[in-house]
């Protein structure tokens, strides 16, 4: 009868977890870079989604992890996942390069004890929704008339201070 009873919590348990990491998955808050940061978010330990642009480079993360910084509504928020997963990311966001831009899902930490208390998200799944491209930073000559005119500014202001230097007194 002992064997029967603790067969079945067994079986209950095996049934349960399952079906509770598949309903968790469905049931991601959508929410944006400053929202996770507010501190008043209340998503500690959750499963939250969210979308960005994938800037920096991807950097070690131990035992087949990396981390990725993705930057929403001016946030940047670091990603924990496998290598496999940051496998999918092409373009890195920089000064001449716009990142692809993620969806990720994962379990949000405001304060992870497996890194250190720092706030991040262990990623479950990401998508990339758009791929990068090259940024264009076209040139603007208006800006050189300023710049010229306080040169000359500047030169005439210390040709004076010269001039009275060497008048005598």
């Amino acid at each position: 009868m002992r064997r029967a009873v603790i067969l079945c919590v067994c079986m209950a348990l095996a049934c349960a977890l399952p079906g509770q990491s598949v309903a968790s998955a469905a049931t991601a808050t959508q929410v944006s870079g400053p929202e996770l940061v507010s501190m008043t978010s209340g998503l500690d330990g959750k499963l939250v989604t969210f979308e960005g642009e994938v800037v920096s480079e991807a950097l070690a993360g131990g035992r087949g992890n990396v981390w990725l910084n993705v930057l929403s509504g001016g946030v940047a928020v670091g990603v924990w996942m496998p290598e496999t997963m940051a496998d999918q990311v092409r373009e890195f966001g920089c000064w001449s390069h716009n990142g692809d831009m993620v969806r990720v899902t994962g379990v949000f930490n405001e304060a992870c004890d497996l890194h250190g208390g720092d706030l991040d998200i262990h990623a479950d799944s990401m998508v990339v929704v758009t791929a990068g491209e090259v940024r264009s930073h076209p040139v603007r000559y208006w800006k050189l008339a300023p710049g010229l005119a306080g040169i000359v500014l500047a030169y005439a202001t210390l040709r004076r201070a010269w001039r009275r230097e060497e008048q005598p007194s």
